[in-house]
């Protein structure tokens, strides 16, 4: 457990400078919020919650820390197996940490604290507050995991054909998938069974199962890579 603390720790200072930026964007863009709702009528004005915002730290760790801290880690003689668990580690504690302030965020919001009307917060958007607390905090958990894992499986890629060839399929499989119209109805499934879904346990379940395969993808580029 202690090697993975340094992990944490280091990924924290490899971090730290998008992590405060995220959050001092935050804070920049609710204070303007709330100046301007002083002088004008915003009740018809509902906005991003800021939970969501701060979800952009996760996609951010996702992608910084295979470019530049498998170098660093490896450099000082640490395995890639090593450091590819430490990552595993890293995203969970993160995607964690997020999903729980994200719900908490929400509950606030949804009690009257902050502006009004209630900001546009993913939660209530995919209906993951259907599931109660905990069930939100877990299905939030799973999917962050799952986002994660693909970028860093992307990224870790980027030094192999097959990789560029991952990046191709997924950038052109949304708009080919929903502008064929015998395509758009599996495209509108896989997304409902993904983010829509009406069971806690087959929405969770779907999503770890997606998050194991883009971890073996990510294994697999992360082993054969040389820089």
């Amino acid at each position: 457990m202690g090697a993975l603390t340094v992990h944490l720790k280091a990924t924290y200072l490899q971090m730290r400078i998008y992590i405060w930026c995220v959050i001092l964007l935050l804070l920049l863009g609710k204070t303007a919020e709330f100046i301007v709702g002083l002088f004008i009528d915003n009740s018809q004005s509902r906005g991003l919650s800021g939970g969501n915002i701060l979800i952009l730290i996760l996609p951010l760790i996702a992608i910084v820390l295979p470019l530049i801290y498998y170098k660093r880690i490896v450099h000082l003689g640490a395995s890639r197996e090593q450091y590819f668990k430490g990552l595993l580690f890293v995203f969970a504690v993160y995607a964690a940490v997020i999903a729980l302030i994200n719900c908490f965020w929400s509950a606030l919001e949804s009690n009257g604290v902050g502006n009004y009307p209630i900001p546009v917060n993913m939660i209530t958007a995919f209906h993951w507050n259907d599931f109660g607390l905990a069930g939100c905090f877990l299905y939030q958990t799973a999917f962050y995991l799952m986002a994660m894992a693909l970028l860093s499986m992307l990224i870790s890629g980027y030094y192999h054909p097959v990789g560029w060839l991952l990046w191709a399929l997924l950038i052109a499989a949304i708009p080919v998938g929903t502008a064929i119209p015998s395509l758009r109805v599996h495209v509108v499934s896989f997304f409902k069974t993904l983010l829509f879904n009406g069971s806690l346990l087959a929405g969770i379940g779907f999503n770890l199962l997606l998050c194991l395969v883009f971890v073996a993808g990510g294994w697999l580029f992360t082993r054969g890579r040389t820089h």
